[in-house]
């Protein structure tokens, strides 16, 4: 009884990490990585879906997303704040992956890397 009670916790462990969501680093253009993070929305990917919060109501930011080869795959104007905003930007057939996220807003530029 013991090990299937085991078993089972390991498995409901590694159904949650496989689907958790992977955070994506985000820096303003032009400054060192790490500074001014509070200032700056969270990132984070989980398979199809972007999610992007902010301690702060941010309206008419314009949120770019990019494929290896530069091409727009997602290009939209949010209002982003504490609950999230989540889009969807569905991978193409393995053609192509979703590699940069470019953030707009209040003359900023903020840049970042998926995992």
């Amino acid at each position: 009884m013991e090990k299937k009670k085991g078993m089972l916790i390991a498995a409901i462990l590694f159904a949650t990490t496989a689907n958790a969501a992977t955070e994506v680093k985000i820096y303003e253009t032009g400054s060192r990585p790490g500074t001014h993070n509070y200032t700056i929305p969270i990132v984070s990917s989980d398979g199809d879906d972007v999610t992007i919060k902010s301690d702060s109501t941010i309206t008419d930011m314009t949120v770019v997303i990019r494929d290896q080869y530069g091409n727009v795959m997602h290009q939209s104007t949010q209002t982003v704040g504490p609950a999230e905003t989540t889009l969807y930007v569905p991978n193409t057939d393995g053609d192509s992956e979703k590699t940069t996220i470019d953030l707009y807003y209040d003359r900023r530029h903020l840049s970042g890397t998926f995992e």
